[in-house]
């Protein structure tokens, strides 16, 4: 099992370092290096991750499309004392890894030792091991000055973290990391679509369409209690808006593939592409940012 972990862990790592380094590669070029590493890996566990985009993922698509870093967007670190139910410590475990993923990725390292303590301290008060423990944040103090390597570290550790929930039938409760870390990312691109108009950024956010009915055949899987019931409704009525986008028809996979590689940009889920109207646009953020203020405040 350890040699599993340490080899998925290195998918993850190599994912979260798309396009972070100065290899002069494209984003593209470096996927291909990672699936070539990666021959041999159980794929099954990969998918079962991958089915939906992690914060990392999507915030190397933002970065590479030109957006720019804006701390105003971030759950205030403050306010994990609010965080006291499973349900919301859960939930904000997910958006502060995106917060501390979007801090690295942007190399804000004045946020980092703020959002990485609290992912810490709702990792241990959620009573998960291995992700968080005293060889990792050893490891992590080591490279405090380097945001490469503590995002690598990270994504090491949130792999390890997800697998831990696994085994142990806590499946609730990486559902709802995944929602949480799904709809911090969410907020932050939309947010910027609506601030700098971008048709990449705004390309990303019609793509999650499959990305949201893949989260809400988790949250149907594994929701039962009454805050997951809630969450799971709030969810549906995004995918809702998302219902009616219509696929892109000036766009063929083959088109969107090279589009892609030409404007180093990276597939998230798959490579069909829809069309988001300016209308679809505001609704869905005006969506997003009302259940993501519910969820951390």
């Amino acid at each position: 099992m350890k040699k599993t972990i340490k080899t998925i862990s290195l998918v993850a790592a190599l994912i979260s370092l798309m396009s972070c380094g100065d290899s002069g590669k494209t984003s593209n070029e470096i996927a291909a290096d990672s699936v070539k590493t990666t021959e041999n890996i159980d794929t099954a566990k990969i998918t079962t991750m991958y089915n939906i985009p992690s914060p990392i993922e999507t915030f190397t698509i933002l970065k590479l499309s030109g957006a720019t870093f804006d701390k105003s967007y971030l759950n205030p670190s403050k306010n994990i004392a609010k965080y006291v139910s499973n349900f919301s410590k859960s939930i904000n475990l997910g958006t502060y890894s995106a917060d501390l993923s979007f801090c690295l990725m942007y190399k804000e390292n004045s946020g980092v030792d703020f959002y990485l303590k609290n992912v810490n301290d709702l990792t241990a008060a959620l009573g998960i091991e291995g992700g968080f423990a005293e060889s990792v944040t050893k490891r992590l103090k080591a490279n405090a000055n380097n945001s490469d390597s503590l995002m690598a570290i990270v994504s090491e550790a949130s792999v390890d973290a997800y697998l831990y929930l696994k085994e142990n039938q806590r499946g609730s409760t990486s559902a709802l990391m995944t929602a949480g870390g799904w709809i911090e990312g969410m907020y932050f691109i939309t947010s910027m679509a609506n601030k700098t108009p971008n048709s990449e950024i705004n390309r990303l956010i019609a793509n999650q369409k499959k990305v949201l009915r893949n989260l809400t055949r988790m949250l149907q899987k594994f929701g039962t209690a009454p805050e997951e019931a809630n969450l799971l409704t709030e969810i549906k009525d995004i995918s809702a808006v998302y219902d009616n986008l219509q696929p892109a028809k000036e766009v063929t996979a083959a088109a969107t593939d090279k589009d892609a590689k030409d404007k180093n940009i990276v597939s998230v889920g798959n490579n069909k592409s829809f069309d988001l109207t300016d209308e679809q646009l505001k609704t869905i953020t005006g969506k997003v940012e009302a259940l993501r203020n519910k969820l951390i405040n």
